[in-house]
């Protein structure tokens, strides 16, 4: 950044002085050949630094942003992952919760997220805590399978802790 300083402050003096010397220089033609060298002067000074800028360290610090966006970019990634297994299991341990009530048992679920065949993100196993009827447990059991696609070897259901 030093450099970004240090460039716009000779830009600056620059076009400061070429204004202050046309102003002093009379009309005609000699104020004609000032105001062209002055340009040429001006443009030596904006274009200057781009002559000595060192190809490689750009290089190389364009590669380091490239590398360091890269490690934020798959972060962010993992973050969202996280977040997202996160909302697909609380939203799926609030239905289970929903569907046993209609079945006319309070329950607690939990919702362990795993992928499918396709790598997508589902509910993978569940484990529900509740005071069961043999029969409720069954009609849960085959609403999570059939709705949730959570095969009954991956359904744990355990009595309510008092």
């Amino acid at each position: 950044m030093d450099w970004l300083r240090d460039w716009i402050m000779a830009v600056t003096c620059a076009a400061m002085a070429l204004a202050l010397l046309e102003g002093l220089v009379p009309d005609g033609a000699g104020k004609k050949a000032c105001h062209l060298a002055g340009g040429l002067a001006l443009l030596l000074v904006a274009v200057g630094p781009v002559a000595k800028l060192d190809v490689g360290k750009l290089t190389g610090a364009l590669a380091d942003y490239r590398g360091e966006l890269d490690s934020y970019e798959q972060a962010l990634a993992e973050e969202s992952e996280e977040r997202y297994k996160t909302i697909i299991a609380e939203r799926t341990a609030a239905y289970i919760v929903d569907k046993a009530a209609e079945l006319g048992v309070s329950c607690q679920a939990e919702v362990t997220i795993g992928y499918d065949d396709n790598g997508t993100l589902c509910p993978w196993a569940v484990t529900a805590r509740g005071d069961w009827t043999a029969a409720q447990r069954e009609a849960l059991s085959r609403a999570l399978e059939e709705e949730l696609g959570v095969p009954a070897a991956r359904q744990y259901f355990g009595e309510s802790s008092p």
